[in-house]
């Protein structure tokens, strides 16, 4: 079992974050487009217990379960993570499906991900904003946030669903789960 510990930062300028990154010897991963299904039962029992069940397909295609760890780390959000990758994106949703699973709901993002040392870093950019997270331990992901110019005020520990769901509200959107680009970028 491996923990994930994360911290992400609002609006954040990419170009000035790459800058820094080049800087400071990181290495560019890529920037590929990321397509997620997350599954939950009818009575969204998974979603009530903390748990997140994804099937993603980026470059290849993941199945990932997080669940709440046994203890909270301050300024960072921490997870127990399981993931394997999947041959077969259809035939995966199909076990869950045939589980008594069924997608709650659907998101996409354009991640550009760097290694800066042991922390990873992603310049994500969502449908309803952009974000930069860091992953890694937490003294080292708080490190890198100060070396990148990235202020602690502007930072959460909130899921991309949950910061959705506050941006729809603070816009006047209607209530939706799904995020999903209206034309995806070029990638």
């Amino acid at each position: 079992m491996a923990l994930e510990t994360e911290i992400k930062f609002k609006g954040a300028d990419f170009d000035r974050v790459r800058t820094i990154l080049l800087a400071l010897s990181a290495e560019r991963k890529g920037r590929w487009m990321e397509r997620n299904l997350v599954f939950d039962d009818a009575d969204r029992s998974l979603r009530r217990k903390g748990v997140l069940l994804r099937l993603r397909q980026d470059r290849s295609s993941v199945l990932t379960l997080k669940q709440p760890p046994a203890e909270e780390q301050e300024d960072v959000k921490v997870f127990q993570e399981h993931e394997t990758i999947v041959q077969d994106f259809e035939a995966m949703r199909a076990i869950l499906e045939g589980l008594g699973y069924t997608v709650a709901f659907r998101y996409e993002k354009v991640r550009e991900e760097w290694a800066a040392g042991e922390v990873h870093v992603c310049l994500d950019e969502m449908p309803f904003g952009q974000f930069v997270e860091l992953e890694g331990e937490r003294v080292a992901i708080l490190a890198l946030a100060r070396e990148l110019g990235l202020p602690l005020d502007t930072s959460t520990t909130a899921t991309y669903h949950a910061l959705n769901q506050a941006w729809r509200k603070e816009e006047g959107l209607t209530p939706d789960e799904n995020f999903v680009f209206e034309s995806p970028p070029d990638v």
